[in-house]
């Protein structure tokens, strides 16, 4: 027995090590391969940090959004940063690392208050680290979607997923002490203020966390109530009424408008049963890597299997918890059902509805996911260590298998960009100062230059007109002259149809090209929005 637990003491070191080292590759492609990897939506985050610190205005008046116009987020906190360097990809590399860093000393934090040891708490860490891999999405993308949500270069949804933690503790501290004190009304008070800011960004925050909150919270009631028959302590309804006060920021958040005009319609039954059978599963498993198109046989095969395993582990995880494991607590169990329930509430209206089933709105599963390492890893290293012991260097085997399968190719390309990038250090030489292109092509073209040369963007090189869609009202006439030097960056795909729609021996005359884009500059700006 000893030599069992002196063998899962040192895999334990080496969880950490590796944890180490993602945390290093992380803070290195952030700060030093930012422009390698981005994409428009990704270079729309650093731009609006710029236009934030040059108006100084949270939520510029100029700026376009998309579906969202939020308050609180990686922009908010990187415009600081370009205020110092005045580099947007130092800025939003510098925000990158740090919130990141921020998110797993929370979750960190959030593993400990559920009475997880400390070996169990790291390996969770570097399970949300290093088990990810595919899901990719957009081109020149090397890494898994789920990383681009919480650590690299934008960080969508990290402030989402603090925000969880923080609420999963507070609800299940109101739970279980079922008092008011002078500390926890102060820290209701922040919790509030902080859910009425992030919802005024979109649905997200009430997506996958104030209605799992209120549905486990509904049939905790139902429950511990005797189905309705049974009288609770006052004190019980405190969290409650914390899950009402959420509900309530939202309701004060739809006051501030940030939602953009994104119809979403319900579907009829027939397409609802299909796609929550078919597609939210389907997205479901993409979440984890899972797309196939790999030869059998091949090293991406080999790492989808290995996620068909991970995921059997889970299955066994949840019995293990929920039906077998009597160790488990209650507040290990209870902080589980959230993060499965929402999960399950994001499935359920994305599987009824028209909104898209992507596989990154499903990132709560990893959260889930780790938890449930970590409890495994916590409660079977004293009974079941041989079985810990496996688990950890799974664990392990998995993530040094991963820095090879994603981030070595990842932290080492120099020209995942470039066409791009040539297109760039074209009009840097050429000291063109704005231009346009597809939203694609523009945002990039922008970012690669660090923001020397503007770029605009129009829904078609085809027919120019300006795309209102994560831009600034500033990069077009009438703000700007319509007589000025403008460059139109244009896919070699679409070089006639550009040409076409401008009278004989009028069009902008083409002055670069390479495999992928043409460049056409002219003395007139035809872009309006």
């Amino acid at each position: 027995m000893r030599n069992k637990r002196k063998s899962i003491s040192l895999l334990g070191w080496i969880i950490g090590a590796l944890l180490l080292i993602y945390l290093g590759v992380f803070c290195y492609l952030n700060l030093c391969k930012y422009a390698q990897h981005v994409d428009s939506d990704i270079a729309a985050e650093a731009l609006l940090a710029r236009e934030i610190w040059v108006e100084k205005d949270i939520t510029p008046n100029d700026w376009i959004s998309s579906t969202e116009r939020r308050i609180i987020g990686m922009p908010t906190v990187a415009a600081v940063f370009y205020g110092i360097t005045g580099s947007m990809q130092t800025a939003a590399g510098i925000t990158c690392v740090l919130l990141g860093a921020i998110l797993l000393g929370i979750f960190y934090f959030f593993l400990r208050k559920l009475s997880l040891s400390r070996p169990a708490s790291i390996t969770a860490l570097l399970v949300l680290c290093a088990l990810p891999i595919n899901g990719f999405r957009n081109e020149g993308q090397m890494v898994p979607f789920v990383a681009l949500l919480l650590f690299l270069f934008a960080e969508y949804y990290v402030f989402h997923g603090i925000f969880l933690f923080f609420n999963i503790l507070f609800y299940l501290k109101l739970k279980e002490n079922r008092q008011m004190t002078r500390k926890t009304f102060l820290e209701w008070l922040v919790l509030f203020v902080a859910a009425v800011l992030l919802n005024c960004g979109g649905q997200r925050c009430l997506q996958v966390i104030i209605l799992p909150l209120l549905v486990v919270e509904v049939i905790a009631l139902f429950m511990e109530s005797g189905h309705l028959r049974q009288k609770l302590p006052g004190g019980r309804y405190l969290a409650t009424a914390y899950v009402g006060s959420l509900v309530l920021a939202f309701l004060v958040s739809c006051l501030y408008g940030g939602r953009g005009d994104y119809a979403v319609y319900l579907l009829q039954p027939g397409e609802a049963v299909e796609k929550l059978l078919l597609g939210v599963p389907a997205a479901l498993l993409e979440n984890f890597g899972l797309v196939g198109n790999a030869k059998v046989g091949s090293f991406a095969s080999l790492m989808q299997l290995l996620v068909w395993v991970f995921l059997i582990l889970l299955g066994y995880g949840l019995w293990y918890v929920f039906r077998k494991n009597t160790e488990s607590t209650d507040r290990q169990k209870d902080a589980l059902t959230i993060l499965l329930a929402s999960v399950g509430v994001t499935a359920f209206i994305i599987g009824i509805t028209s909104a898209e089933a992507a596989h990154y709105y499903f990132f709560m599963a990893w959260f889930a996911a780790a938890v449930l390492v970590a409890v495994m890893v916590d409660h079977m290293s004293e009974g079941q260590p041989v079985f810990a012991g496996l688990i950890l260097t799974a664990v392990a085997l998995f993530a040094v298998l991963n820095l090879k399968y994603t981030y070595c190719e990842a932290a080492t390309t120099q020209d995942n960009l470039k066409e791009y990038q040539e297109v760039a250090d074209y009009l840097t030489e050429a000291g063109i100062d704005y231009g346009y292109a597809e939203f694609w092509d523009a945002e990039r073209i922008c970012l690669i230059t660090d923001g020397r040369v503007t770029m605009g963007h129009s829904y078609t090189m085809a027919s120019l007109s300006g795309y209102w869609w994560l831009t600034s009202m500033k990069w077009y006439p009438p703000t700007l002259p319509k007589e000025m030097r403008t460059a139109y960056v244009v896919r070699t795909e679409m070089r006639e149809a550009f040409e076409q729609q401008f009278p004989e021996g009028e069009a902008p005359i083409l002055e670069y090209e390479n495999e992928k884009l043409a460049v056409y500059v002219g003395d007139r700006n035809y872009v309006e929005l």
